[in-house]
């Protein structure tokens, strides 16, 4: 499932770099948790009126989950891209697992050993390789601005949603989660699309618009987050992260297999040092499943 789930969400930075110019941030975020909930109610309605007291004594943890998940998380990221470059993004995003660690630590107080330390450096170091091009100087090449510092929320957000789900009690399963998440979420992006929509720009009724919003909706916010929240829930937030490297390596593949992109020696170096970082970071202990209500 982490596999799985990294290979898909990589097609959701793609996706979103593309089409930035033609559908405005909010309204992007805003679709695709929309139509995610939407996709998933004729499945999930039954077990969220049956569970509606638990979700109900329990709505500011699942407001606060879907705020750190769509606004500041996917909005940011989808906003960022305004504002900087797709490089700039990848050396920023790098930092997630160290965060995701870290409040995993801090908050649910998950030990975090010496070789996870490390293999996060290691696969960092891989990602950096892959996004230099084997050319690590080219780092100090690099200017920031504000769209990086709005990217730095998109990735902290995302490391806050990871720890958050393990607060949810363990009646409440994966996908009643997940439809309440993306319930919540709608919730919370419908007054800035509405702002962006009056101020700004609105989002096109073209073929292109519509192929993109319906992929964003169902296979990314229901397949590929259905997955993250299954691995999160089971492995926990800091082993998890570990499919933040994998998706670096699958959009390295697709550029080669899809764009035509040489697969060179540093990929090769690149490649080896992830799948090392990754291999040090399973080596930490699995925490216990989450408490009842």
């Amino acid at each position: 499932m982490l596999v799985a789930g990294a290979f898909v969400i990589a097609t959701n930075h793609v996706l979103g770099r593309f089409v930035i110019d033609d559908i405005p941030p909010m309204g992007l975020a805003f679709w695709r948790v929309a139509i995610g909930a939407i996709v998933l109610l004729p499945f999930a309605w039954r077990e969220l009126l049956a569970k509606r007291e638990v979700i109900l004594h329990h709505w500011k943890l699942f407001l606060v989950i879907a705020m750190v998940f769509m606004p500041l998380g996917n909005a940011a990221v989808y906003l960022a891209y305004n504002f900087t470059t797709a490089i700039n993004g990848a050396v920023i995003a790098t930092a997630q697992p160290a965060f995701t660690m870290f409040l995993a630590w801090f908050l649910l107080r998950q030990v975090v050993t010496p070789l996870q330390a490390l293999g996060i450096s290691i696969a960092g170091l891989g990602v950096l390789v892959i996004i230099t091009r084997g050319e690590l100087a080219a780092l100090a090449a690099l200017s920031f601005g504000g769209g990086d510092i709005i990217m730095l929320v998109g990735t902290l957000g995302f490391a806050f949603y990871s720890v958050l789900l393990r607060r949810v009690p363990v009646e409440i399963g994966p996908m009643l989660i997940l439809i309440t998440v993306q319930c919540f979420g709608t919730a919370a992006m419908a007054p800035l699309y509405l702002i962006e929509s009056l101020t700004y720009l609105t989002v096109p009724f073209t073929w292109e618009a519509l192929f993109v919003l319906l992929w964003l909706g169902t296979v990314i916010a229901v397949v590929a987050v259905g997955l993250n929240n299954l691995v999160v829930l089971t492995l926990g937030p800091a082993k998890a992260s570990i499919g933040h490297y994998l998706r670096a390596m699958f959009i390295a593949g697709m550029a080669t297999l899809l764009l035509g992109e040489t697969f060179e020696a540093f990929h090769a170096v690149a490649f080896g040092l992830v799948i090392c970082g990754i291999l040090l970071m399973t080596l930490g202990p699995t925490p216990k499943s989450r408490t009842a209500a």
